[in-house]
């Protein structure tokens, strides 16, 4: 084999080489892209709950087209201790819904509110329960009202043929023993933000609603709730302002203190 074919064959196989390698570099590549595309994908979509965060879940309260000057009802149910401490937190900007006019025309600072409650479990539940308003604001105008552990309900029954449960009478107005909640104000949008995953049900409707009932050997009962307008006692005094955390809380069980 004279020099110049052990040449032309040392060429060859470089070549060979060459185009094995130019291969595996595509092949890499195209690996790293997709493994790039998965990455942007994952990070477009993963949830703090992914990574043993604490879940953030969004969804709005539509109040838009009602009276403001009349409060309705939302609840929800905080799940028990093994998901520790949930909150909800209810707010809205003071300019939002100004094309709406809902407290007539020209206004522009409408209303801003917010509303961050913790809680664990609801009356009926077996846990170490709690409910705690951390932080209430409101700018412009009340918009919130009768927040509690038991949203306030009215006792009706539901076949009429048994006890209302606690001997309550029928019409009375008490604590709901399955949903937490409050009431606010109407014509308005509200967001909110929870650890909880089921979004908060609210009622627009000035009539009564069902949002519960429960049946036993010896009571029944069915706690609706309605919309009330903003005279009305059923819905308690108005809440003072309290933006530093817990403030309204140990106002309520000590000396009060600067909000």
């Amino acid at each position: 084999m004279t020099i110049e074919q052990n040449i032309a064959e040392l060429v060859q196989a470089s070549n060979n080489l060459t185009g094995v390698v130019d291969g595996k570099i595509q092949e890499i590549d195209k690996k790293v892209k997709q493994t790039q595309d998965s990455l942007n994908g994952w990070k477009g979509s993963v949830q703090a709950k992914d990574i043993n965060g604490q879940a953030l879940y969004k969804s709005e309260i539509d109040l838009t087209g009602l009276s403001s000057d009349r409060y309705y009802p939302v609840w929800w149910v905080f799940p028990n201790n093994r998901a520790g401490a949930s909150f909800i937190n209810i707010v809205r900007d003071y300019r939002e819904n100004i094309n709406d006019e809902p407290f007539g025309p020209g206004v522009t600072h409408v209303a801003g509110l917010e509303l961050y409650i913790e809680g664990i479990d609801y009356p009926w539940g077996g846990g170490a329960q709690s409910f705690v308003i951390k932080r209430i604001g409101q700018t412009y105008r009340k918009t919130v009202r009768n927040a509690a552990f038991g949203i306030s309900c009215i006792a009706r029954p539901v076949s009429g043929n048994l006890p209302l449960y606690a001997a309550v009478a029928d019409g009375s107005v008490g604590s709901c023993r399955k949903f937490s909640g409050c009431y606010l104000r109407g014509g308005l949008t509200y967001h909110v933000m929870s650890s909880m995953s089921n979004a908060p049900k609210y009622s627009r409707e000035d009539s009564e609603v069902s949002i519960y009932s429960a049946t036993s050997s010896t009571w029944e009962i069915n706690w609706k709730v309605k919309s009330y307008h903003k005279d009305d006692e059923f819905l308690g005094p108005e809440y003072p302002e309290c933006r530093l955390p817990y403030s309204y809380h140990y106002n309520k069980l000590f000396a009060p203190k600067n909000a």
